[in-house]
C-alpha cells in the first residue's frame, strides 16, 4: 500500500481498512511491516484480488492509495 508512516498509517488502520472494505476477517490478515512512505500487509492468497479490486476506489485514513502485490515488478513506490 502506497502510504505509511508519514501518513499516520497503523497496523489497526491497515487491518480495519482491508477487513471491511475487501469483506476478510481481520484474522485472516497476516505479517504487518509499515515503512515511511508503503505499507506491506500479508493477505491470503485467495484474497489479493478482492483487496486489489476494492482499493482502486477505496481510501485509507481518507485518502486514496496506490495498492499493488509486492512482488509486481512493474510497481514503483
Amino acid at each position: 500500500m502506497g502510504a505509511g508512516r508519514s501518513a499516520g498509517v497503523r497496523p489497526q488502520d491497515l487491518v480495519g481498512a482491508i477487513a471491511s472494505e475487501a469483506d476478510i476477517p481481520g484474522r485472516s490478515i497476516g505479517a504487518i511491516e509499515i515503512g515511511d512512505h508503503f505499507s506491506l500487509v500479508e493477505v491470503p492468497e485467495s484474497a489479493v484480488d478482492q483487496v486489489l479490486t476494492v482499493f482502486k476506489t477505496s481510501k485509507l485514513k481518507g485518502k486514496k492509495v496506490r495498492v499493488r502485490r509486492a512482488d509486481d515488478p512493474g510497481g514503483k513506490d
